[in-house]
This record gives C-alpha cells, sequence and structure tokens, in this order.
C-alpha cells in the first residue's frame, strides 16, 4: 500500500531501498538510485500500488526516472514539499 502522506509532486528522500533496482542505462537513467537522493512523485499507482520517482541533477539533467513498488524503496517526505 502507498504512504497516504505521500502525494502526487511531492519531494521525497530515499531512505531506504530493499534491493538494487533493475537499471538499464538510457536517456533517461545516468546512473542507479542511492539511498540519501531527493526525487519527486511523478505518478502514484493503485493497482499494483506504487511510485514513479523522478531525480535530477543540480544541472537539472534527470539523473533517473524509475517506478517502484512500496516494499522496493522507503521515502521520506521533503519538508517545504509542494503538498506542504
Amino acid at each position: 500500500m502507498v504512504d497516504p502522506k505521500i502525494k502526487l509532486y511531492d519531494a521525497v528522500r530515499i531512505k531506504g531501498l530493499s534491493q538494487p533496482h533493475v537499471f538499464e542505462s538510457d536517456c533517461f537513467n545516468m546512473r542507479q538510485p542511492r539511498v540519501g537522493d531527493v526525487a519527486y512523485v511523478i505518478e502514484i499507482y493503485e493497482g499494483p500500488p506504487g511510485y514513479e520517482l523522478e531525480c535530477s541533477g543540480e544541472n537539472g539533467i534527470t539523473e533517473w526516472l524509475l517506478a517502484f513498488s512500496p516494499e522496493e524503496v522507503e521515502l521520506e517526505k521533503v519538508a517545504g514539499s509542494a503538498n506542504g
């Protein structure tokens, strides 16, 4: 089940990853996601539950854009997110 406190467009910090994410380098994925990364929730899925997250570097270029199930990732809402 997705965390009801996390809303679309929130900034979230990755606190934990249950396993290495399946990763293929392409135009949207320059590197693996890491604990400590800050990403934005760009979609919330209900069936099956999950999140689409995008992490960008300081230059604004997407570093990774991936979907996670709630079991794969532990998220923490970043203070000052779009939805408070």
